[in-house]
Protein backbone atom coordinates (compact mmCIF):
# COMPACT_ATOMS: atom_id res chain seq x y z
CA UNK A 1 0.00 0.00 0.00
CA UNK A 2 1.42 3.71 -0.96
CA UNK A 3 -0.02 6.14 0.76
CA UNK A 4 -0.21 9.19 -2.21
CA UNK A 5 -1.84 11.82 0.06
CA UNK A 6 -2.80 12.93 3.50
CA UNK A 7 -4.25 16.11 4.86
CA UNK A 8 -6.06 14.32 8.19
CA UNK A 9 -6.92 18.09 9.14
CA UNK A 10 -9.78 17.47 6.87
CA UNK A 11 -10.42 13.87 7.78
CA UNK A 12 -8.94 12.51 3.51
CA UNK A 13 -6.55 10.03 2.57
CA UNK A 14 -5.36 8.99 -0.89
CA UNK A 15 -4.26 5.11 -1.39
CA UNK A 16 -2.30 3.20 -4.01
CA UNK A 17 -3.96 -0.39 -3.64
CA UNK A 18 -0.51 -2.52 -4.19
CA UNK A 19 -1.67 -5.89 -3.08
CA UNK A 20 -4.33 -8.25 -1.70
CA UNK A 21 -2.79 -7.39 1.67
CA UNK A 22 -3.91 -4.15 0.89
CA UNK A 23 -7.42 -4.90 0.08
CA UNK A 24 -7.85 -6.96 3.29
CA UNK A 25 -5.98 -3.92 5.46
CA UNK A 26 -8.86 -1.76 3.50
CA UNK A 27 -11.70 -3.97 4.35
CA UNK A 28 -11.21 -3.27 8.00
CA UNK A 29 -10.39 0.25 7.76
CA UNK A 30 -13.41 1.30 6.25
CA UNK A 31 -16.84 1.55 7.96
CA UNK A 32 -20.53 2.93 7.43
CA UNK A 33 -20.60 6.54 6.53
CA UNK A 34 -17.07 6.74 4.92
CA UNK A 35 -16.66 9.07 2.00
CA UNK A 36 -14.79 6.89 -0.70
CA UNK A 37 -13.81 8.09 -4.33
CA UNK A 38 -12.50 5.98 -7.08
CA UNK A 39 -12.13 5.89 -10.89
CA UNK A 40 -15.41 3.53 -12.06
CA UNK A 41 -17.68 3.01 -14.85
CA UNK A 42 -21.48 3.52 -14.87
CA UNK A 43 -24.53 2.22 -17.32
CA UNK A 44 -26.17 5.73 -18.43
CA UNK A 45 -28.99 6.20 -20.77
CA UNK A 46 -28.51 9.31 -22.90
CA UNK A 47 -32.39 9.64 -23.42
CA UNK A 48 -35.76 8.64 -24.69
CA UNK A 49 -34.87 5.84 -27.54
CA UNK A 50 -30.95 6.19 -27.04
CA UNK A 51 -29.18 2.42 -26.13
CA UNK A 52 -27.40 2.82 -22.29
CA UNK A 53 -23.66 2.68 -22.41
CA UNK A 54 -21.34 2.44 -19.61
CA UNK A 55 -19.34 5.67 -18.92
CA UNK A 56 -15.95 6.09 -17.17
CA UNK A 57 -16.19 8.34 -14.18
CA UNK A 58 -14.67 9.32 -10.77
CA UNK A 59 -17.49 8.79 -8.30
CA UNK A 60 -18.19 9.94 -4.58
CA UNK A 61 -19.55 7.22 -2.13
CA UNK A 62 -21.52 7.22 1.21
CA UNK A 63 -20.26 3.83 1.90
CA UNK A 64 -23.25 1.28 3.18
CA UNK A 65 -21.40 -1.85 2.81
CA UNK A 66 -18.12 -3.80 2.07
CA UNK A 67 -17.46 -6.91 1.25
CA UNK A 68 -14.82 -8.91 -1.06
CA UNK A 69 -16.37 -9.76 -4.18
CA UNK A 70 -16.05 -13.93 -4.77
CA UNK A 71 -13.85 -15.63 -6.52
CA UNK A 72 -12.01 -12.50 -7.77
CA UNK A 73 -9.07 -10.72 -5.71
CA UNK A 74 -11.56 -7.02 -5.54
CA UNK A 75 -13.14 -5.58 -3.07
CA UNK A 76 -16.69 -4.21 -3.76
CA UNK A 77 -17.72 -0.83 -1.85
CA UNK A 78 -21.74 -0.44 -1.96
CA UNK A 79 -23.10 2.72 -1.16
CA UNK A 80 -25.02 6.21 -2.10
CA UNK A 81 -23.25 8.44 -5.04
CA UNK A 82 -22.82 11.84 -3.07
CA UNK A 83 -20.56 13.56 -5.87
CA UNK A 84 -20.28 12.94 -9.54
CA UNK A 85 -20.60 14.23 -12.85
CA UNK A 86 -24.05 16.55 -12.79
CA UNK A 87 -24.88 15.31 -16.50
CA UNK A 88 -25.45 11.84 -15.79
CA UNK A 89 -27.76 12.40 -12.72
CA UNK A 90 -26.16 9.97 -10.59
CA UNK A 91 -26.32 11.63 -6.88
CA UNK A 92 -29.02 9.92 -4.82
CA UNK A 93 -28.53 6.60 -6.31
CA UNK A 94 -26.80 3.60 -5.54
CA UNK A 95 -22.84 2.34 -6.75
CA UNK A 96 -20.94 -0.02 -6.34
CA UNK A 97 -17.15 0.37 -6.91
CA UNK A 98 -14.68 -2.14 -7.34
CA UNK A 99 -11.20 -1.96 -5.91
CA UNK A 100 -8.29 -3.84 -6.87
CA UNK A 101 -4.79 -4.16 -7.02
CA UNK A 102 -3.53 -1.08 -9.46
CA UNK A 103 -6.07 0.86 -8.43
CA UNK A 104 -6.40 4.21 -6.32
CA UNK A 105 -8.64 5.69 -3.86
CA UNK A 106 -9.38 8.59 -1.26
CA UNK A 107 -11.21 7.75 1.69
CA UNK A 108 -12.78 10.63 3.41
CA UNK A 109 -14.31 10.77 7.35
CA UNK A 110 -14.45 13.10 10.26
CA UNK A 111 -11.92 11.59 13.07
CA UNK A 112 -9.23 8.88 11.92
CA UNK A 113 -9.10 6.90 14.77
CA UNK A 114 -5.77 5.86 16.15
CA UNK A 115 -5.78 1.72 15.54
CA UNK A 116 -7.50 2.72 12.20
CA UNK A 117 -4.13 4.96 11.12
CA UNK A 118 -2.22 2.17 12.66
CA UNK A 119 -3.79 -0.41 10.41
CA UNK A 120 -3.00 1.76 7.40
CA UNK A 121 0.51 2.64 8.38
CA UNK A 122 1.19 -1.67 8.66
CA UNK A 123 0.44 -2.21 5.20
CA UNK A 124 2.56 0.76 3.53
CA UNK A 125 5.48 -1.77 3.66
CA UNK A 126 8.96 -0.57 3.23
CA UNK A 127 9.63 -1.53 -0.33
CA UNK A 128 12.98 -0.39 -2.23
CA UNK A 129 12.80 -1.43 -6.13
CA UNK A 130 16.03 -0.60 -8.27
CA UNK A 131 15.14 0.65 -11.48
CA UNK A 132 17.90 0.43 -14.22
CA UNK A 133 17.06 1.20 -18.05
CA UNK A 134 20.09 0.73 -20.42
CA UNK A 135 20.75 0.57 -24.02
CA UNK A 136 24.18 1.51 -25.99
CA UNK A 137 24.36 5.45 -25.50
CA UNK A 138 23.35 5.36 -21.27
CA UNK A 139 21.99 3.68 -18.41
CA UNK A 140 19.93 5.42 -15.81
CA UNK A 141 19.74 4.42 -12.16
CA UNK A 142 16.50 4.95 -9.99
CA UNK A 143 14.37 3.71 -6.74
CA UNK A 144 11.16 3.32 -6.50
CA UNK A 145 9.99 3.49 -2.74
CA UNK A 146 6.75 4.67 -1.48
CA UNK A 147 7.40 8.02 -1.53
CA UNK A 148 8.38 8.06 -5.48
CA UNK A 149 11.00 7.64 -7.41
CA UNK A 150 14.25 8.89 -6.79
CA UNK A 151 17.09 8.75 -9.24
CA UNK A 152 20.83 8.13 -8.49
CA UNK A 153 22.19 8.50 -11.74
CA UNK A 154 22.93 8.43 -15.57
CA UNK A 155 25.82 6.59 -16.94
CA UNK A 156 27.02 7.19 -20.44
CA UNK A 157 28.34 4.85 -22.78
CA UNK A 158 30.99 6.74 -24.70
CA UNK A 159 30.84 3.34 -27.47
CA UNK A 160 33.06 4.14 -30.88
CA UNK A 161 31.06 3.09 -34.00
CA UNK A 162 31.01 -0.51 -34.74
CA UNK A 163 33.93 -0.06 -37.56
CA UNK A 164 36.47 0.25 -34.64
CA UNK A 165 35.94 -3.56 -33.26
CA UNK A 166 38.29 -4.01 -30.65
CA UNK A 167 38.11 -0.82 -29.42
CA UNK A 168 33.90 -1.10 -29.21
CA UNK A 169 33.99 -4.37 -27.35
CA UNK A 170 36.66 -3.37 -24.55
CA UNK A 171 35.04 0.04 -23.93
CA UNK A 172 31.16 -1.62 -24.00
CA UNK A 173 33.15 -4.06 -21.18
CA UNK A 174 34.15 -0.98 -19.08
CA UNK A 175 31.00 0.53 -19.94
CA UNK A 176 28.65 -2.41 -18.74
CA UNK A 177 31.29 -2.84 -15.53
CA UNK A 178 30.63 0.65 -14.32
CA UNK A 179 26.95 0.30 -14.32
CA UNK A 180 26.97 -2.96 -12.46
CA UNK A 181 29.41 -1.26 -9.86
CA UNK A 182 27.48 1.68 -9.60
CA UNK A 183 24.20 -0.71 -9.11
CA UNK A 184 26.40 -2.87 -6.71
CA UNK A 185 26.64 0.17 -4.71
CA UNK A 186 22.89 1.52 -4.48
CA UNK A 187 22.11 -1.83 -3.55
CA UNK A 188 24.38 -2.04 -0.77
CA UNK A 189 23.52 1.19 0.45
CA UNK A 190 19.56 1.58 -0.21
CA UNK A 191 18.63 -2.13 0.96
CA UNK A 192 16.89 -2.96 -2.14
CA UNK A 193 14.15 -5.54 -2.29
CA UNK A 194 14.44 -6.74 -5.95
CA UNK A 195 15.99 -5.11 -9.62
CA UNK A 196 14.12 -4.60 -12.58
CA UNK A 197 16.79 -3.85 -15.87
CA UNK A 198 15.09 -2.55 -18.61
CA UNK A 199 16.38 -1.80 -22.29
CA UNK A 200 15.49 -2.19 -26.00
CA UNK A 201 18.92 -4.23 -26.71
CA UNK A 202 20.63 -7.69 -25.51
CA UNK A 203 22.69 -5.14 -22.76
CA UNK A 204 20.01 -5.24 -20.19
CA UNK A 205 20.74 -9.45 -19.91
CA UNK A 206 24.20 -9.19 -19.65
CA UNK A 207 24.05 -6.41 -16.99
CA UNK A 208 21.28 -8.59 -15.78
CA UNK A 209 23.94 -11.94 -15.48
CA UNK A 210 26.50 -9.56 -13.53
CA UNK A 211 23.98 -8.39 -11.27
CA UNK A 212 22.49 -12.05 -10.22
CA UNK A 213 26.40 -13.01 -9.90
CA UNK A 214 27.38 -10.86 -7.55
CA UNK A 215 23.77 -10.21 -5.37
CA UNK A 216 21.34 -12.59 -3.97
CA UNK A 217 18.59 -10.35 -5.41
CA UNK A 218 15.41 -10.89 -7.22
CA UNK A 219 16.44 -9.54 -10.86
CA UNK A 220 13.60 -8.81 -13.55
CA UNK A 221 13.80 -8.20 -17.05
CA UNK A 222 12.01 -6.15 -19.31
CA UNK A 223 11.99 -4.46 -22.83
CA UNK A 224 11.53 -1.06 -23.23
CA UNK A 225 12.04 1.44 -26.59
CA UNK A 226 14.52 3.03 -25.10
CA UNK A 227 17.30 3.47 -22.70
CA UNK A 228 18.70 5.84 -20.32
CA UNK A 229 16.09 7.99 -17.96
CA UNK A 230 13.71 8.38 -20.56
CA UNK A 231 13.30 4.40 -20.78
CA UNK A 232 12.63 4.47 -16.69
CA UNK A 233 9.65 6.75 -17.34
CA UNK A 234 8.42 3.81 -19.84
CA UNK A 235 8.88 1.56 -16.97
CA UNK A 236 7.27 2.72 -14.69
CA UNK A 237 4.15 2.16 -16.39
CA UNK A 238 4.56 -1.52 -17.32
CA UNK A 239 3.26 -3.96 -15.72
CA UNK A 240 6.26 -5.59 -14.66
CA UNK A 241 6.67 -3.01 -11.67
CA UNK A 242 3.42 -4.56 -10.42
CA UNK A 243 4.82 -7.93 -11.07
CA UNK A 244 7.47 -7.41 -8.03
CA UNK A 245 5.34 -5.75 -5.79
CA UNK A 246 3.22 -8.91 -5.95
CA UNK A 247 6.17 -11.05 -6.26
CA UNK A 248 7.81 -9.85 -3.16
CA UNK A 249 4.76 -10.91 -0.87
CA UNK A 250 5.53 -14.39 -2.72
CA UNK A 251 9.16 -13.97 -0.79
CA UNK A 252 8.06 -13.08 2.30
CA UNK A 253 5.49 -16.04 2.38
CA UNK A 254 7.80 -18.56 1.01
CA UNK A 255 9.96 -17.68 4.55
CA UNK A 256 7.08 -18.04 6.27
CA UNK A 257 6.52 -21.27 5.28
CA UNK A 258 9.83 -22.65 5.23
CA UNK A 259 10.24 -21.68 9.27
CA UNK A 260 6.78 -23.16 9.88
CA UNK A 261 7.51 -26.71 8.20
CA UNK A 262 11.19 -26.49 10.22
CA UNK A 263 9.62 -25.77 13.53
CA UNK A 264 6.55 -28.24 12.70
CA UNK A 265 9.38 -31.08 13.25
CA UNK A 266 11.76 -29.62 15.66
CA UNK A 267 9.18 -27.83 18.19
CA UNK A 268 5.39 -28.57 16.73
CA UNK A 269 3.86 -26.19 20.10
CA UNK A 270 5.21 -23.39 18.28
CA UNK A 271 3.38 -23.44 15.22
CA UNK A 272 -0.66 -23.26 14.03
CA UNK A 273 -2.42 -24.36 11.54
CA UNK A 274 -5.81 -24.50 10.07
CA UNK A 275 -8.72 -22.35 10.94
CA UNK A 276 -9.57 -23.64 14.37
CA UNK A 277 -6.00 -23.97 15.63
CA UNK A 278 -4.87 -20.67 14.25
CA UNK A 279 -7.47 -18.59 15.82
CA UNK A 280 -6.99 -20.08 19.50
CA UNK A 281 -3.65 -19.42 18.92
CA UNK A 282 -4.44 -15.75 17.89
CA UNK A 283 -6.62 -15.34 20.74
CA UNK A 284 -3.89 -16.01 22.72
CA UNK A 285 -2.35 -12.99 20.94
CA UNK A 286 0.66 -16.17 20.47
CA UNK A 287 1.18 -15.53 16.59
CA UNK A 288 4.42 -14.03 15.13
CA UNK A 289 3.76 -14.67 11.70
CA UNK A 290 0.47 -15.67 9.74
CA UNK A 291 0.78 -16.54 6.34
CA UNK A 292 -3.52 -17.00 4.76
CA UNK A 293 -4.34 -18.58 1.09
CA UNK A 294 -6.06 -15.68 -0.64
CA UNK A 295 -9.30 -18.26 -1.52
CA UNK A 296 -9.86 -18.53 2.39
CA UNK A 297 -11.36 -14.99 2.29
CA UNK A 298 -13.49 -15.97 0.05
CA UNK A 299 -15.02 -19.30 2.42
CA UNK A 300 -18.54 -19.96 1.15
CA UNK A 301 -19.38 -20.62 4.89
CA UNK A 302 -20.66 -17.28 6.57
CA UNK A 303 -19.21 -18.78 9.89
CA UNK A 304 -16.13 -20.31 8.86
CA UNK A 305 -15.62 -16.95 6.77
CA UNK A 306 -16.47 -14.61 9.95
CA UNK A 307 -13.60 -16.95 11.56
CA UNK A 308 -11.29 -16.05 8.94
CA UNK A 309 -11.75 -12.36 9.33
CA UNK A 310 -11.52 -12.46 12.98
CA UNK A 311 -8.19 -14.18 12.71
CA UNK A 312 -6.85 -11.67 10.83
CA UNK A 313 -7.86 -8.50 12.12
CA UNK A 314 -6.68 -10.01 15.98
CA UNK A 315 -3.26 -11.02 13.99
CA UNK A 316 -2.78 -7.28 12.97
CA UNK A 317 -4.11 -5.70 16.55
CA UNK A 318 -1.49 -8.12 18.57
CA UNK A 319 1.34 -6.79 15.80
CA UNK A 320 1.65 -10.28 13.88
CA UNK A 321 3.40 -9.81 10.24
CA UNK A 322 0.42 -11.14 8.26
CA UNK A 323 0.71 -11.98 4.48
CA UNK A 324 -2.04 -12.96 2.21
CA UNK A 325 -0.82 -14.89 -1.12
CA UNK A 326 -3.15 -16.05 -4.04
CA UNK A 327 -4.57 -19.77 -3.50
CA UNK A 328 -3.20 -20.97 -7.07
CA UNK A 329 0.24 -19.79 -6.59
CA UNK A 330 3.04 -22.82 -5.54
CA UNK A 331 3.17 -21.30 -1.97
CA UNK A 332 -0.52 -20.36 -1.57
CA UNK A 333 -1.32 -24.43 -2.90
CA UNK A 334 1.18 -25.29 0.14
CA UNK A 335 -0.50 -23.14 3.18
CA UNK A 336 -4.03 -25.01 1.44
CA UNK A 337 -2.46 -28.32 2.36
CA UNK A 338 -2.21 -27.15 6.20
CA UNK A 339 -6.00 -26.05 5.93
CA UNK A 340 -5.10 -22.61 4.48
CA UNK A 341 -3.41 -20.88 7.31
CA UNK A 342 -0.52 -21.20 9.00
CA UNK A 343 1.26 -19.18 11.76
CA UNK A 344 4.28 -19.03 13.48
CA UNK A 345 3.85 -18.45 17.22
CA UNK A 346 5.89 -16.48 19.45
CA UNK A 347 5.95 -18.70 22.41
CA UNK A 348 4.75 -22.39 22.70
CA UNK A 349 1.39 -22.72 22.90
CA UNK A 350 -0.39 -26.19 24.22
CA UNK A 351 -3.42 -26.31 22.75
CA UNK A 352 -6.31 -28.31 23.91
CA UNK A 353 -5.31 -27.05 27.93
CA UNK A 354 -7.88 -23.83 27.59
CA UNK A 355 -10.06 -23.14 25.09
CA UNK A 356 -10.46 -19.65 23.88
Amino acid sequence: MRVLEEDLRNGYIRILVEDIDDLWILFMVLRKGDIVYARTSREVKPGEGGSSRRIPMVLGLRVEAIEFQEFTEKLRIRGIVVEGPEEFGVKGHYHTIAIGVGDQLAIVRETWSKHSLDLLKKGVRRRRILLVSIDYDSACIAVLTEQGVKHHSEIQSDLPGKMYRVEHEEILDEYLSKVASALNNVIQQEEIDAVIIAGPGDLKNKLGENIRRDNRKHVYLDTTSTGGCQGISELLGRDVVKQVVGDLSIVKAKEVVEEFKRLIIKDPQLVAYGVDDVYEAVVYAAVSRIVVAGDLLHEPDDERRARVYEILEKAYETGAEVVIVPGKSDVGLEVQGFGGVIAVLRYRLFRGEHSP
